[in-house]
């Protein structure tokens, strides 16, 4: 005798909901139509009844019950609010914890909305719950709110970063257990499924931590695309990479050539030269120059080794500097100031004003020399300025210096230079007379009737008196072409290039001394925001909107590589100083290191609450500074892939980056409050400092580095500008301080 029939429908019945909702989802519309014509099956709702399920039903046939009444929309909008609820009035020792868990469960619900086509309910959603999120969220919160359709699912980044990867929280096992017991007693499935397919928990031993910053907690939990912050460390700790500098450099090139004079000059005056052998080749091959024993003279206690540079091998070709800019570098570097971060060594300012630029100077640098002043504009225009043709009587820096000059003399008449065949003190320098214009677009010896600086005194330059308060005209270059606003601006080394990335999608490289565009790079299919040269010139790399960094070659259209994985558009870009790698920020609240030779990331920093708008990395390479839109500066060492200082101090975003050159021990920065702040990057900064990260906890089963926490400290030194929110800020080859920006209406608050 066979079973009756009620019960065998009823063991049927799951199997038919199994199949109906597998030809739901795959949109097999005509075998769903003959399935329940021959099943005589009205709705899958119809289906889910509890009484129908019975009491030895399975675990499947529950989920499948409860995921069918909690795809309602309203019974989901229902449960977030319990949620919420229960975490606010839970024990304050958990309270922390439990408080992560709602912003992935808030991001998904709304997503579930957005995908169930109900948008009144999603913007009621939004607007009741969002505002508990924005203090920590504020960007992603926003971007949620433009999502109304479900096709926004498949187009909008934000939306495909969530969907794509799962969200970090961390917290302890017996807060972890009672939420998921207290999802499985309100019979919460949706959440709780939400909980098991978007959310990695990591889980810790102990109790919760009191008293955990909040914020860096959810900076750490950045979506990556890696994986767990665990993952990351992991990431991190798989490449070793070579964060010294060449062999070629200008730094160990200068080392060596003063080096050689201080052993010549001490042979010429009778020392004993085995003598010196001995002691040059006890400092291990590099030596220091003059400043750096200065420093060792001033403070004995001084690290010699932390001045020696590593030296490393390139994996790229590197081009040779031009002759020119080489001699001038080794020049800065010998009379290059000694700045850093005590009370008496920190560095002198020049700061550049824009006048009538507020709204359209979007991007600003300067040469290396100081002698060119270059602007990027929303009209598409790029602007350049010659320092020195606004100066009456200005000259090269070079040939005001008699020691200077005959050293360049001595070095063109080794490589018999036509100047030295006729006795004048440069290689270029009557030749830059002759033609008015010097090859970095600077007037070398005089302009106009001034023949000597005693006359200057009495030739005013546009009815002008040197040393007069009124303010000179200074002559201005406009190289059109772009189609659209340029973001980007860069000087190449010895002043000869001038790149210009816009939002056109294109990139360009003028020629300063013809004033005419030489090439268009046109990889791009979005808006490029930021360009550099490399460090030796030659090559160049961008950042765009297509959320990819690109290195060019000025001999080749196509770039040599493109680096892909970041979640979001590149907004900024760094090089290395031996340009065997380049660092990225992103909007998606990452820096990523990458290596130039194979076009794959190193390292990957999670940090910042807010996107990455500035970056720079260290004289030596062995750090990399970043900055963004949250207003704070973090210094990352490469070798470790730790955060080792959390500077605060701005107001708002900060827009530029630079070091001192040097030890790398003095970090500048520009931002919107209308400050240029000093930063002490040295190791040992006080006790205070928090040089060294400290671990919190480790993390379960034993993941190297854990979470980290870094003491917040301030600037040395805060500069404020008259109304001027600060675009840029840069250090010339001797270590002047430059800052530009573009003076704000008086009425306008930034």
């Amino acid at each position: 005798a066979g079973a009756p029939f009620g019960v065998a429908r009823m063991s049927e019945e799951p199997l038919d909901r199994i199949v109906l909702r597998y030809l739901q989802k795959r949109g097999y519309t005509d075998a769903e139509r003959a399935l329940r014509t021959e099943a005589k099956i009205i709705s899958v709702s119809q289906m889910a009844l509890v009484p129908h399920l019975g009491a030895d039903a399975s675990i499947a046939d529950h989920i499948l019950y409860h995921n069918e009444t909690d795809s309602d929309p309203e019974s989901l909008m229902e449960g977030y609010r319990l949620l919420r609820e229960w975490t606010h009035q839970s024990l304050d020792l958990y309270k922390p914890e439990l408080l992560r868990v709602l912003y992935p469960m808030f991001v998904y619900c709304h997503l579930e909305l957005v995908s169930a086509d109900v948008p009144e309910l999603t913007r009621e959603f939004h607007r009741r719950f969002a505002t508990d999120h924005t203090l920590l969220h504020h960007d992603e919160t926003v971007a949620l709110a433009g999502l109304a359709t479900p096709a926004h699912l498949s187009s909008d980044p934000t939306a495909l970063k969530f969907k794509n990867n799962r969200m970090s929280v961390r917290v302890c096992a017996y807060t972890f257990d009672l939420l998921v017991k207290y999802l499985h007693v309100a019979n919460q499935m949706a959440l709780l499924a939400i909980l098991n397919g978007n959310i990695s928990v990591s889980v810790t031993d102990g109790d919760p931590v009191p008293g955990e910053d909040e914020t860096a907690v959810a900076a750490r939990a950045t979506i990556t695309g890696t994986g767990p912050p665990s993952k990351v460390d992991v990431f991190n700790a798989k490449k070793h990479g070579r964060w010294g500098l060449l062999e070629t450099s200008i730094e160990v090139r200068a080392m060596d050539e003063f080096d050689d004079e201080k052993l010549r000059l001490e042979k010429e005056n009778g020392k004993d030269d085995d003598d010196n052998k001995a002691k040059a080749g006890k400092k291990g091959g590099t030596k220091k120059a003059p400043e750096l024993e200065s420093v060792t003279k001033e403070d004995p206690d001084a690290d010699d080794d932390r001045d020696l540079p590593t030296i490393v091998k390139s994996e790229i070709p590197i081009p040779t500097l031009a002759h020119d800019a080489a001699l001038d570098a080794v020049e800065d570097v010998r009379y290059r100031a000694l700045v850093g971060p005590c009370p008496g060594k920190l560095p002198s300012c020049a700061f550049y004003t824009f006048t009538h630029a507020h709204a359209v100077l979007n991007c600003a640098c300067a040469s290396l020399d100081a002698s060119l002043v270059v602007g990027g504009f929303a009209d598409s225009v790029v602007r350049l300025w010659d320092m020195n043709k606004a100066v009456p009587g200005g000259t090269d820096k070079y040939e005001t210096d008699p020691a200077s000059r005959a050293r360049r003399a001595a070095k063109d008449a080794a490589l018999d230079a036509p100047a030295a065949d006729r006795g004048e003190g440069g290689g270029d320098v009557e030749m830059q007379v002759a033609d008015g214009d010097g090859d970095d677009g600077a007037t070398i010896v005089a302009i106009g009737d001034f023949p000597n600086p005693q006359s200057q005194t009495n030739h005013p330059v546009g009815g002008v008196q040197k040393g007069s308060k009124v303010a000179r005209p200074a002559p201005c270059v406009e190289f059109v072409g772009h189609a659209s606003a340029v973001h980007g601006v860069s000087i190449s080394p010895g002043n000869e290039f001038l790149l210009s990335s816009s939002r056109d999608s294109t990139v360009r490289v003028w020629s300063v001394a013809l004033e005419t565009c030489l090439a268009s790079y046109k990889a791009h299919d979005y808006p490029v925001w930021d360009v550099q040269w490399c460090p030796v010139g030659h090559y160049f790399a961008t950042a765009s909107y297509d959320g990819t960094a690109r290195v060019f070659a000025m001999d080749a259209p196509a770039p040599r590589r493109v680096m892909v994985g970041h979640l979001a558009d590149v907004d900024c870009v760094a090089w290395h100083p031996n340009c065997n790698y380049i660092a990225t920020g992103s909007a998606d609240k990452t820096v990523r290191l990458w290596d130039v030779a194979s076009g794959e990331c190193v390292r990957v920093f999670v940090g910042h609450r807010g996107g990455v708008a500035a970056l720079a990395v260290s004289p030596r390479g062995d750090a990399v500074a970043s900055s963004g839109d949250d207003g704070s500066v973090l210094v990352w060492d490469l070798g470790t892939s730790r955060c080792v200082h959390h500077f605060v101090g701005h107001v708002g975003a900060v827009h530029s980056l630079e070091w001192a050159f040097g030890r790398g021990d003095l970090l500048a920065s520009g931002g919107a409050d209308e400050t240029v702040r000093l930063w002490d990057t040295s190791a040992s900064s006080g006790s205070d400092a928090g040089a060294s990260a400290k671990p919190l906890r480790k993390t379960v089963g034993g993941v190297r580095g854990g979470d980290f926490s870094v003491a917040k400290r301030g600037p040395v030194q805060t500069l404020r500008t008259k109304n001027t929110p600060v675009c840029a800020v840069g250090f010339t080859g001797r270590n002047v301080l430059l800052a530009m920006g573009a003076r704000a209406p008086k009425n306008e608050t930034t």
